[in-house]
């Protein structure tokens, strides 16, 4: 994955620790520092076993600290040459290389040579060694220049040590160059090339089955470093944003799916064929945030990312692969029976005749039955960097499961639909209702159809359109690990390139407004509003009140007992003639458009051989049928 090797411009600071100095082709001219020591390496594995004398290093001052300093350099280049792999050769030579460089050998003279002072003395790397390393790896050679003999003498490197004591050849003392060659032959069968990943990547090992890619581990190939989870596309603030609102609008949608699903699947007690639509479309709607609710309850990290570097999987975690089947159910219900419901309201409008009702029933959880048997035997549900639900993530599986098939299905919903508005325009210009009320009935089913098919292309076009752009986020992997190998700060600097923020946002909002879209649409209807009216709570709740009032009524009654009995006769009386009264004059609560039917009925009577009311007499014949199916 990692391809480029712009890593190694860091080298150089590895290299290059103090300032160099030309002199002859095979000797350099080194510097004396009078506190300089020799001691015992400190560090950790990084050059353990990789150092040509580990128990004498040349040390700068007495605390240690330039030992200190120079690891985490050492760190940065080892992190570099993991990601050189595939590319260059001798990587496990270079490390040992790398280590005598920054880690130079160190020895003391002793009073024959110094009277009176014990002089420390760093010995450099061989020009030998420099050579091998840009041999097997050629792009070093833009970092370092072997030619610099006071870094990689030929032979060895003079010091000027005549200010203590030293005399022989005008006081130059030679230091030979050290051939890491020699060490590296003893260790090279005991000492495996060292990989390191830069924070917050995950070293692990891709050929022990614990760790296997299939387990949910994201490698960087050929290293064995993983992404972190969850893969940093966006900032930290950013991606609790999505959580947050993702929690709320997942909570309330589950509420108001579930009381659509109970108006619709369980109160109303016609059950027509629009309001199954309705109730199994609010079932999927609900175990969609079924599934959001469960994750947020256990922990969305902890859900989906349970380990360091491991999202989840349904090989591992039985919970994702639980919620994944509930999500997978879920919005496979919503898209076939929201194309059901436009087909039944287009046939009812147009007065052809379906097959019979069973068979949708059938087809549709038949279908959503199959594939998620398919889905969970071939275990692909998996949370997946940068998604917040466990569902299936293999591009094949997603778009011959579920985009394709779901897709026509929602093709033929949404023409449907589109067919019922224009049937309504082309009927309501011929019916005799005022103008606002054929507006409000034909309000519903157009935000129906224009949200819903806006909301479900533009799922469409943002997942397609991620995709198409899969090599260009594969490629921004490569900019977020050389970021992390030059960057201080790799958590607040670094991030790896995903869809737009704005888009991945609204991505997840419209999933998780659907609830609320069709609670708007179905739940605030009349009809909805009569079923809760008219339920068994209602009906308790009334039939106490009523209690409470027919006693009240009867101490009313006892009060006034000492009333003459005549005056009762003649309100009895009286009662009997306004009962009369108001059954001769009362209006039978018939629809608007049942009373305009039957006024143009009349008027046809009257005129057999007006053909235009014939027309509108069938016109408001088929409005009755049309309100009657989507006015909910």
């Amino acid at each position: 994955m990692i391809n480029k090797f712009k890593f190694f411009f860091i080298l150089l600071k590895l290299i290059v620790l103090v300032n160099s100095q030309n002199g002859m082709d095979d000797y350099g001219f080194g510097m004396v520092e009078k506190n300089a020591i020799c001691t015992s390496y400190i560090g950790n594995q990084l050059c353990e076993n990789r150092l040509s004398n580990s128990e004498k290093i040349y040390t700068s001052d007495v605390s240690k600290l330039s030992q200190t300093l120079i690891l985490p350099t050492i760190q940065k280049g080892f992190e570099s040459l993991t990601f050189a792999q595939g590319i260059c050769n001798d990587l496990k030579f270079i490390e040992f290389g790398m280590c005598d460089s920054a880690l130079s050998p160190c020895i003391v003279t002793t009073p024959d040579i110094t009277p009176g002072y014990n002089i420390s003395l760093a010995q450099r790397v061989c020009k030998s060694v420099c050579e091998r390393m840009v041999n097997g790896c050629p792009q070093l050679a833009i970092q370092i220049d072997c030619s610099i003999s006071f870094l990689f003498p030929r032979i060895g490197t003079f010091y000027n040590l005549t200010d203590y004591g030293y005399t022989d050849n005008g006081g130059l003392y030679m230091v030979p160059c050290v051939n890491t060659e020699i060490n590296y032959e003893k260790v090279e069968e005991k000492v495996q090339f060292l990989e390191s990943c830069p924070y917050p990547l995950l070293l692990k090992n891709s050929s022990d089955p614990q760790y296997a890619e299939k387990r949910g581990y994201t490698y960087l190939t050929p290293t064995n470093c993983v992404l972190p989870c969850p893969i940093p596309n966006y900032t930290q603030q950013q991606f609790d944003s999505v959580i947050h609102m993702s929690k709320v609008m997942s909570s309330l949608s589950f509420v108001l799916s579930l009381f659509n699903g109970i108006t619709f699947g369980v109160l109303i007690k016609k059950k027509s064929k629009y309001n199954v639509c309705i109730a199994l479309m609010a079932i999927g709607s609900s175990l969609i945030y079924l599934s959001d609710i469960i994750n947020y309850g256990v922990g969305i990290e902890k859900q989906l990312c349970p380990e360091p570097g491991r999202v989840a999987t349904q090989r591992v975690d039985s919970l994702c692969g639980f919620t994944g089947s509930i999500f997978h159910i879920g919005i496979t219900l919503c898209v076939l029976w929201s194309m059901t419901m436009g087909i039944v309201l287009y046939s009812k409008i147009k007065q052809f005749k379906l097959p019979n009702f069973r068979y949708f029933l059938i087809g549709n959880l038949s279908f959503t039955v199959v594939t998620l048997i398919i889905l969970a035997s071939a275990k692909k549900f998996q949370g997946g960097n940068g998604f917040l639900e466990c569902w299936m993530r293999d591009r094949w599986y997603v778009v011959a499961i579920f985009w394709i098939p779901c897709g026509i299905a929602l093709l033929l919903g949404v023409l449907s639909i589109c067919g019922v508005i224009y049937e309504i325009y082309k009927i309501s210009k011929n019916v005799s209702l005022k103008d606002s009320k054929v507006v409000v009935r034909e309000l519903k089913p157009f935000i129906l159809v224009v949200t819903t098919s806006a909301s479900l292309i533009y799922l469409f076009i943002f997942y397609f359109d991620s995709e198409s752009k899969y090599d260009f986020y594969k490629k921004g992997v490569e900019e977020y690990v050389l970021c992390l190998l030059t960057s201080s700060n790799p958590l607040g600097e670094c991030y790896t390139v995903g869809p737009n923020f704005n888009s991945y946002f609204m991505f997840y909002f419209l999933i998780r407004f659907f609830g609320i879209l069709f609670f708007g649409i179905f739940g605030t209807s009349e009809i909805a509003r009569k079923a809760w009216t008219e339920s068994f709570i209602a009906t308790q709740i009334k039939s106490k009140m009523s209690i409470t009032t027919a006693s009240s009524s009867t101490r009313a009654g006892a009060d006034t007992s000492g009333i003459k009995s005549s005056s009762s006769s003649n309100s009895n009386n009286s009662t009997r003639k306004n009962y009369d009264d108001d059954f001769n004059s009362k209006n039978l609560s018939q629809p608007d458009n049942t009373l305009t039917i039957n006024n143009n009925i009349n008027n046809n009577n009257n005129n057999n051989n007006d053909n235009n009311d014939n027309n509108i007499i069938d016109d408001n014949k088929k409005m009755e049928i049309e309100l009657d199916s989507i006015d909910i």
